[in-house]
């Protein structure tokens, strides 16, 4: 008779802290230990990079929002962005108070002291409707309304008590500066008096917007739904501090 033959009895699973488990998640954790510094890493070169950017446009520009395309590491270690929008709502145009601003910055180089220089910057300034009425009521006009007209390319004012006086203007870029010429005024469905529309013309002149800096003059002007829209299209752009 043939001694009867057993099968070895099955391994047993490794129990929960075996040192091949240990090792699997000692190998997890060092993963995601590195993905949050590099992570942590990343975050603070795109807010270094950006408020590099917001530093040396705010003489041009007020305060603004730097967004910042592609990774804020890779930009610091190239000293290059290859591209960044900035958005803001306090442009300084003078005496207006009240615009907008969205542009994009193309090839950045970056260097110390908030410098850089931007092979190309486009976008628009917006000036809304309310903002004009402002700029107008403290150069003395009593301006209760401002409507914009797209398809005219004008903006049609109420002024005086119930609106009696109505003046339709129409922007233009004067050596780079914003300004506005009267296309007609009326005063209560009349032609309004010269002595009247003199008057306006003058008060328009005495103070002018201006432009957001020598380097980002507008180089169009257009009547929106919102108000007045300057485009923004210049080559070579120099941050530094206002310069």
């Amino acid at each position: 008779m043939n001694p009867t033959t057993t099968a070895p009895p099955p391994r047993p699973a490794p129990a929960p802290g075996t040192p091949r488990r240990r090792r699997a998640r000692l190998l997890l954790a060092g993963a995601l230990a590195a993905a949050l510094l590099t992570g942590a890493a990343e975050a603070a070169a795109t807010d270094a990079v950006e408020g590099r950017v917001e530093d040396a446009l705010r003489p041009r520009l007020g305060p603004t929002r730097a967004d910042l395309h592609g990774s804020g590491l890779l930009a610091l270690a190239r000293g290059r962005a290859d591209g960044i929008t900035v958005s803001g709502d306090e442009v300084p145009l003078g005496p207006v108070t009240g615009a907008s601003v969205r542009l994009r910055l193309d090839g950045l180089t970056l260097r110390g002291g908030g410098r850089g220089t931007a092979d190309a910057a486009n976008g628009r300034i917006t000036v809304p409707a309310g903002a004009v009425r402002a700029w107008l009521g403290a150069s003395g006009l009593p301006v209760t309304e401002v409507t914009p007209d797209p398809a005219a390319g004008t903006l049609r004012l109420g002024a005086g008590p119930g609106g009696a006086l109505t003046v339709t203007l129409r922007p233009e870029l004067r050596d780079g500066r914003l300004g506005f010429t009267l296309d007609g005024a009326a005063l209560m469905g009349a032609p309004a008096p010269e002595r009247l529309t003199q008057g306006i013309r003058d008060r328009l002149a005495a103070r002018p917007p201006a432009p957001p800096g020598p380097a980002l003059e507008p180089t169009a002007v257009r009547v929106t739904e919102r108000g007045v829209e300057l485009t923004l299209d210049t080559g070579r752009l120099h941050l530094a501090g206002g310069g």
